[in-house]
């Protein structure tokens, strides 16, 4: 299995809905964004998928929420805007872009902090 893995990052505000602590308050993060990609086959160069699409679909994902508020952004104006649940926006709409019959996202990583992170993946389907 290959793995490939691309780094992007974007800034955005929120405040976490029913937490009890400061995190309840408006704030901000510089959130930092791996995107993980497997394939088992190499195209005819001997590429799995170009880096450059893998790139260009995160930021296009991230752009979405970069400079935002997120809790006023769908889905997250209804879903708590937690690391958690932005990993798994980032890998069900970066998999939309870019899952094939031989490409699929594998992991994203979310990065709070340079300290804290959190990420998700799902079992073959």
């Amino acid at each position: 299995m290959f793995v490939l893995k691309i780094v992007t990052d974007f800034a955005s505000a929120h405040s976490l809905r029913d937490y009890p602590g400061d995190c309840a308050r408006l704030h901000g993060h510089n959130w930092t964004v791996e995107m993980l990609v497997e394939s088992e086959v190499l195209n005819d160069v001997g590429i799995a998928i170009d880096f450059r699409e893998i790139k260009k679909q995160t930021k296009a994902v991230a752009k979405r929420l970069d400079h935002q508020y997120l809790n006023d952004i769908a889905p997250f104006d209804k879903l708590n805007p937690t690391a958690e649940n932005i990993a798994k926006y980032f890998y069900e709409e970066v998999g939309q872009l870019i899952n094939n019959q031989d490409v699929r996202v594998r992991e994203v990583i979310i990065w709070e902090t340079s300290r804290a992170s959190v990420s998700y993946s799902q079992g073959k389907s």
